[in-house]
């Protein structure tokens, strides 16, 4: 019997959760109706659906797992968007801020042939401009570049920013004020009691508060 074509909901559903899981989160129903804008029924009913078609399981305690299919369609959607980030960015010329939102237009439209090409000329082990590689994710980038989060690091280091949080634009347009963006190298002088960190880009001194620090990750760099 042949199989129904994936839907773009489902589709929205399976990156999110693979997403979620890459962010070292649990994916459960209440953080995927906040990531997808939805209410928790809809999300209820989008499981259940999801479930009987063979794309994720639901355990008993309400932690959702993705099965082998459920992963790989997740996996080519997010090449898709790191796929089109890279065209609007380094072909088009679109600023790497407007990026994300742009390529979650664009993600459910591209082809596998399209897919090929694109990964064909940006080359498979390359990054998408917030940082993160087009295959392997967090994972990849933890487990190779010893990425962390900036909030981790003592006072005294100097890091390399590796990933900068791509889904709040607001966050964005932020960091790229203070100039911070993947490849910037920054030395940690302080952090406060309330963990706001006083960074030197240069000649000039950055503080980031938590939220902010929570949303940039970072290589140590050699003493």
């Amino acid at each position: 019997m042949r199989r129904e074509k994936t839907t773009v909901s489902q589709e929205d559903y399976l990156k999110a959760i693979w997403e979620i899981i890459q962010e070292e989160q649990e994916p459960i129903s209440a953080r995927l109706a906040e990531e997808l804008r939805v209410t928790p029924p809809a999300v209820t009913a989008a499981l259940k659906r999801m479930t009987r078609d063979g794309y994720l399981r639901v355990s008993r305690s309400g932690r959702i797992r993705l099965t082998r299919r459920g992963r790989a369609i997740a996996e080519q959607l997010v090449l898709r968007h790191r796929l089109a980030e890279k065209l609007l960015t380094e072909v088009i010329g679109l600023e790497w801020t407007k990026a994300h939102e742009e390529a979650e237009r664009l993600e459910h439209g591209i082809s596998a042939k399209v897919a090929a090409l694109l990964l064909k000329m940006f080359g498979p082990d390359s990054y998408c401009p917030h940082g993160v590689p087009l295959f392997g994710g967090m994972a990849k980038l933890r487990r190779q570049a010893g990425a962390v989060r900036l909030a981790e690091v003592e006072p005294g280091r100097t890091v390399e920013v590796l990933r900068v949080y791509e889904k709040d634009a607001r966050f964005l347009d932020f960091v790229e004020g203070l100039r911070l963006r993947p490849g910037v190298r920054v030395r940690i002088e302080r952090r406060e009691y309330d963990e706001t960190m006083t960074l030197a880009l240069g000649r000039r001194r950055l503080h980031l508060g938590k939220p902010a620090t929570d949303r940039i990750w970072v290589r140590t760099l050699p003493a």
